[in-house]
């Protein structure tokens, strides 16, 4: 491995899918980041949007294929160079030193994965339920996550080498392929640390967009089930239910605690059905 004077390569790989909106905040978060040594890797699903046009503009490699975020995840590894990988949403806001400290950490303690604290922002009624629904999510795993194992912000930053023992993202899984890479790891006794700078997650969610994606995420269900022999699953269920009472505990809103019970209610019927359909 090189040392850090040697300044070795950080490949950031984001897949996108009409991604016009945000894109541009994203990518210049990128650019403003005081490590330099950067590759960026657009995997894209068919955009009918901007969002080719707005990554042209920026140095960027752009790759299309069908297919959901694990797929695209595996192809920006296959298809980049970095020693270093560091994996985006394209809704996400990286303040301007996380590389630097990612990849300090890595190699001055030899660490193979490093977690990066999300802070989660929202502009409009559902958006904001989201946020603060997943800002107390994190706050849950502060609060329990060592004495019940849970666990929220998966690693982002990886050696190269490490996804590579690992296998990289199992494309079957449409929910929780971050969870199950993260248990390969754990499994192999992979090195993790926590970042000290945060990144920003954008909520751009209405209430429609949240129902299809937690009921497309439901129907992956069975295979992360059968995957994780239904440990990662129950710790997963565990979670959201301690979220939903933390949430319920000191409502400083109440418009915003029927929100985020609209929002438990829609999650709680995409899993049901999601296990129904596995049994």
């Amino acid at each position: 491995m090189k040392t850090h004077t040697e300044k070795p390569k950080i490949s950031v790989i984001i897949p996108t899918r009409n991604s016009a909106k945000t894109l541009v905040r994203c990518l210049q978060s990128i650019d403003y980041q005081t490590f330099r040594q950067i590759e960026i890797v657009i995997v894209d699903a068919f955009s009918s949007d901007e969002t080719i046009n707005i990554a042209k503009k920026f140095q960027t490699k752009i790759l299309q294929m069908k297919g959901f975020q694990s797929k695209a995840r595996n192809i920006g590894i296959q298809q980049s160079t970095g020693e270093f990988v560091l994996f985006l949403d394209s809704d996400q806001v990286l303040s301007k030193t996380v590389i630097e400290d990612c990849l300090v950490m890595c190699l001055n303690n030899r660490a193979g994965m490093i977690r990066i604290p999300e802070v989660f922002v929202g502009n409009s009624f559902w958006s904001i339920c989201s946020a603060v629904w997943r800002n107390t999510y994190d706050k849950v795993e502060a609060l329990y996550g060592e004495r019940l194992n849970l666990v929220n912000s998966k690693p982002r930053f990886f050696s190269r080498a490490t996804l590579e023992k690992a296998g990289l993202f199992d494309e079957s899984l449409l929910w929780g392929e971050d969870y199950d890479l993260y248990t390969r790891l754990k499994s192999q006794n992979v090195q993790e640390m926590v970042c000290n700078s945060v990144l920003y997650h954008f909520e751009a969610v209405s209430l429609k967009q949240f129902l299809f994606k937690n009921l497309r995420y439901g129907d992956s269900i069975p295979a992360f089930r059968q995957r994780s022999n239904g440990q990662g699953f129950s710790v997963m269920i565990n979670h959201s239910a301690l979220t939903f009472l933390e949430i319920l505990k000191k409502p400083k809103n109440l418009s915003i605690v029927v929100g985020c019970t609209v929002l438990f209610l829609i999650k709680s019927i995409a899993t049901i059905l999601g296990v129904l359909k596995g049994l």
